[in-house]
């Protein structure tokens, strides 16, 4: 019996996965593994999927609209006989534009003035783009010999259903390493703002323990609470609260350096942290 996986199952699954991707980043650019931290739900993951491929699916749904509108306004020529030689001359500049860009993109990763980030990042959409100029290009020259007289015809072959599937896998397959690759670019500038500008992107707290966490002076000034309210005897100051993930704090001391700065990883249990204004 064959199994279809359900539309939302996937879309599920996608999501959760991307955000995956850019959590690994984020602590790989913090300077350590994920799999050491408590794995977040299903809901966590897919809140934290929304900035990892919010851009992209902006950009692929809005240039998508544009080249239905284009491609509308070029299959209205076809009626047209006196327009088929425009739209002949169209449909073979379509591939050869894309190629060019590509070209464009390979000068500058080798001359160097564009990053290696950049290259890695842009090169699967600039792939899938050139694989689809080519196909609408001769979906385009097709349209065109069809509406030609048939002494003028040429024989243009029709890609069978595997050919265009494998095309439509393949473009599939490049379009999830570019979204790969931006989930990835997301988590290293969430990580790069706390490293570089922690001041913007962490929060002072006071943080409350129950237990003695033997932390640095240099790092938080410790102050005992006898018969502290709730059970909670210790009280840490100077510490700043970057975010919050898998179960556990996660802090920077009051003294931070970019170059050498300590992350302190704390798990939630049996702390109580407040926010200061």
């Amino acid at each position: 019996m064959t199994t279809v996986i359900p539309p939302v199952t996937l879309v599920v699954a996608l999501l959760v996965y991307f955000a995956q991707v850019r959590r690994i980043a984020q602590c790989s650019a913090l300077g350590f593994d994920a799999s050491l931290l408590q794995e977040p739900s299903i809901p966590a993951y897919l809140a934290r999927s929304v900035g990892a491929l919010y851009v992209p699916l902006v950009l692929i749904t809005g240039i998508a609209l544009v080249l239905l509108w284009l491609d509308r306004r070029l299959r209205t020529r076809l009626g047209d006989p006196r327009r088929l030689r425009s739209v002949l001359r169209i449909s073979m500049m379509v591939p050869f534009g894309a190629l060019g860009l590509v070209a464009i993109g390979g000068v500058l990763a080798l001359l160097g003035p564009l990053p290696r980030a950049y290259v890695e990042l842009f090169a699967p959409f600039l792939l899938a783009v050139v694989i689809l100029s080519v196909w609408y290009g001769n979906a385009l020259r097709r349209a065109v010999w069809r509406k030609l007289p048939t002494s003028r015809r040429r024989a243009l072959d029709e890609p069978g259903l595997v050919t265009t599937l494998l095309t439509g896998f393949l473009v599939a397959l490049l379009l999830f390493a570019g979204v790969d690759g931006f989930a990835k670019v997301v988590g290293r500038g969430l990580a790069r703002q706390v490293i570089e500008y922690p001041e913007q992107n962490t929060k002072p707290v006071l943080l409350y323990s129950k237990e003695d966490l033997q932390l640095d002076q240099a790092d938080a000034s410790k102050t005992t609470l006898p018969g502290g309210a709730d059970g909670y005897h210790h009280r840490y100051e100077g510490l700043r609260l970057a975010f919050v993930d898998g179960g556990s704090y996660f802090l920077i001391p009051r003294v931070w350096a970019s170059t050498h700065g300590k992350l302190i990883v704390l798990r939630q249990d049996g702390l109580r942290v407040e926010f200061l204004r």
